[in-house]
């Protein structure tokens, strides 16, 4: 039953996941590009004081990705869940309530975590060809906030979509923009390092939550 539950939420995101994983490769590719034309109309030294003096974040093109990506999937997903009541038909499955609504969500976060891995690498190979190790290491670190942010953005919009109330759905959708604020308030490199455990926990707080807007529709009146 799950590897046909798979099967059926790969069917509905598959063309909007390479969609986004060719937007993914075309904005690394831009951001290749871009560092290694200022590496040939500038002077290194300088790039150096641009990148570590005045700490300035040579790779900040891409930070909405994961955002918009996460978003993007969940809509894909849940979107045409529940219209015509498609989510209603889909509960009564031989297949428990919870378990199906984590399968789901387990779906689409390992398809957004693919994407945010294919950042990650490509982000310190793209840094580490013109920059020390240490470098690179620092552009990934600097750049887990935004990799979360897709977290965030994927279970935000989930909440909202399941959520059969409107007054609820607009509390979900504060607290992901709340929560998606404090990711976003970068001035330089690694400044969530110390705080980021805890942002993580207060993430992974939606997993649980998604079960209440589909026990809720599964038993409205």
């Amino acid at each position: 039953m799950l590897a046909a539950v798979c099967l059926k939420e790969w069917l509905k995101v598959r063309w909007v996941w390479l969609g986004l994983l060719a937007l993914h490769l075309g904005m690394l590719l831009y951001l290749f590009i871009a560092i290694r034309h200022q590496f040939r109309v500038e002077h290194s030294e300088m790039i150096w004081y641009w990148a570590f003096e005045l700490r300035r974040l040579l790779y900040e093109p891409i930070q909405y990705l994961p955002l918009v990506t996460g978003v993007l999937i969940a809509a894909a997903q849940f979107g045409p869940e529940m219209l015509g009541g498609r989510f209603r038909l889909s509960l009564h499955l031989p297949l428990r309530g919870d378990l199906l609504v984590w399968s789901w969500v387990a779906f689409g976060a390992l398809m957004g975590a693919v994407l945010a891995l294919l950042d990650a690498l490509a982000l310190y190979w793209i840094i580490g060809r013109w920059f020390p190790h240490e470098a690179a290491v620092s552009a990934v670190r600097t750049a887990l906030p935004w990799l979360l942010g897709g977290w965030v953005g994927y279970f935000g919009a989930t909440l909202a979509l399941l959520e059969p109330a409107a007054p609820r759905r607009l509390v979900y959708l504060g607290l992901s923009a709340a929560l998606l604020a404090l990711l976003f308030q970068h001035r330089g490199y690694q400044e969530y390092d110390q705080v980021l455990p805890v942002l993580v926990g207060i993430a992974l707080l939606f997993i649980p939550a998604v079960i209440l807007p589909a026990h809720r529709y599964r038993h409205r009146s």
